[in-house]
């Protein structure tokens, strides 16, 4: 499994950018556990990013905006390919946004403004232009609707293991009695433990875990059809119909909302 490096903070500095991208590895890409003390907004651009800040996991989306508050240790893992524009934001000025983990649904503002904070020339940004355009990145997030795409975590490891794996493989057709088998448990236990641990069933869980690869596959152009087959849904319909259950819509409908 491929470990991402955290790049250092510039402390007296409003916006300090890095960028990571990776190839697509088994099990995701796995940013260790961790804490700064500044605040750190990511775009991003490609994959799907599971985020764990003590008992609190959420989801960020490709083409959307997360942002963790200073002082949160959280460690995160990247499935599909990993694209991403991440800013750390100066510790002083941090109480201008949210006190807790939260993301937004990007904009074409949004991104030209993170494109101009990483971007080529960002050296020649004077401070004082710096601060304007984060004054406008503010007012912009005050207007997009906070992205809550819940898939509660276990904190057991073996069912840690269980999850990431459907979350990297959501076409694996394995069912309780092999998943019980593979975790050496019986499956009254298995399906006992994952429910305790997260609120919710094995089965409800793995669906939500295709529905959000799936989004994923959606947000980088993939059709309905495509993005059905490459999380196990034999039947395009029936993906449809799951799809709307769980975020209100239809994929083609949902994706023109957060366009």
């Amino acid at each position: 499994m491929l470990h991402v490096a955290i790049a250092p903070a510039l402390p007296d500095v409003l916006l300090t950018p890095f960028s990571v991208q990776g190839r697509r590895e088994s099990k995701g890409i796995a940013v260790p556990s961790h804490v700064h003390d500044e605040g750190m907004l990511v775009l991003v651009h490609a994959g799907l990013v599971v985020v764990q800040a003590g008992a609190e996991v959420w989801t960020v989306m490709p083409g959307s905006l997360g942002w963790i508050p200073p002082g949160v240790r959280h460690g995160a893992r990247w499935f599909g390919e990993a694209r991403g524009s991440f800013l750390y934001v100066r510790q002083d000025v941090c109480a201008r946004l949210p006190a807790r983990c939260r993301s937004w649904p990007s904009s074409k503002l949004i991104e030209a403004l993170v494109e101009r904070f990483t971007g080529a020339g960002v050296e020649t940004v004077s401070p004082a232009y710096q601060a304007q355009l984060f004054d406008v990145l503010l007012e912009e997030l005050k207007h997009r609707e906070h992205e809550a795409l819940p898939l509660p975590m276990p904190a057991d490891p073996r069912l840690q293991e269980l999850a990431h794996t459907l979350l990297d493989t959501p076409d694996d057709t394995a069912g309780i009695d092999e998943w019980a088998q593979r975790l050496n448990m019986s499956s009254r236990t298995l399906m006992r433990r994952f429910r305790q641990e997260t609120g919710v069933t094995l089965g409800q869980w793995r669906q939500q875990a295709r529905l959000l690869r799936a989004l994923e596959l959606l947000c980088r152009g993939g059709s309905v059809t495509e993005a059905a087959l490459s999380v196990g849904y034999e039947s395009t319909s029936a993906f449809i119909g799951s799809f709307r259950a769980a975020f209100g819509a239809t994929p083609t409908r949902y994706l023109a909302g957060r366009g």
